[in-house]
């Protein structure tokens, strides 16, 4: 089950919750108004909480519960889950992001990213908001969820600007791979590309999970193929 995981070590002032325009700042807005609730063991709300009990509760009630995987309980378990995506880092947070700490590569607690420099999980006295490297545990990585660029509608704003490079590039499909009308694989199918198929790089852009998508042409025919199927 989640953990306890960490004591803070300063006590950091409380950032002033933004605006719920996306998904992640309803997440965010959910998860600071339990600030106070007691950390209890396996507890899930609404009135007590562990560390992924709050993080469960908040993506839950904001009615995201399937980006952390529906199943996946404890921080370790989430953890492996967007590690294996590729989308866990120690850089670029977003808003609405996960926050993972541990020792020795052992996750022991989870939160959520709140902005400039800061989460709000529940430690050992309760649900609070603090520096991201004010608890004992130590940081281990940021997992990279795309609730940021999502809209708090659950409109599918999901892909980022594409960013067009001075110079095409090229790419090769790893894998037959769908060739779609946008960055997402939830968007219609344009035609599926054969495997070694060369790929014109028109630019890049994130899906709301935060993976990387090429916008390419192949032939006479432009769309967005998934950066993990192509080298």
């Amino acid at each position: 089950m989640a953990l306890a995981g960490a004591f803070l070590l300063t006590v950091a002032p409380s950032v002033s919750a933004a605006a719920p325009k996306t998904e992640a700042g309803q997440i965010v807005a959910i998860a600071k108004a339990q600030r106070g609730d007691p950390w209890r063991f396996g507890a899930n709300g609404p009135s007590a909480f562990d560390c992924s009990g709050l993080v469960r509760y908040a993506y839950r009630k904001a009615g995201d519960l399937k980006v952390l995987g529906v199943s996946h309980r404890t921080a370790g378990s989430m953890y492996r889950f967007f590690k294996a995506k590729g989308l866990a880092s120690k850089s670029n947070p977003k808003v609405g992001d996960l926050v993972v700490w541990g020792f020795s590569g052992h996750v022991t607690h989870i939160g959520i990213y709140v902005g400039n420099g800061k989460a709000v999980s529940t430690l050992v006295t309760g649900v609070r908001v603090h520096a991201v490297h004010a608890v004992t545990a130590h940081f281990m990585a940021y997992l990279h969820t795309g609730m940021s660029r999502k809209g708090a509608n659950g409109s599918a704003t999901l892909a980022s600007q594409s960013s067009r490079p001075s110079s095409l590039a090229t790419r090769h499909t790893k894998v037959a791979a769908n060739l779609r009308t946008r960055a997402g694989t939830s968007h219609r199918i344009i035609k599926v590309v054969p495997h070694g198929a060369r790929l014109k790089v028109l630019g890049k852009a994130r899906d709301g999970r935060g993976r990387l998508w090429y916008h390419v042409t192949v032939g006479a025919r432009s769309g967005y193929i998934a950066g993990w199927l192509t080298r």
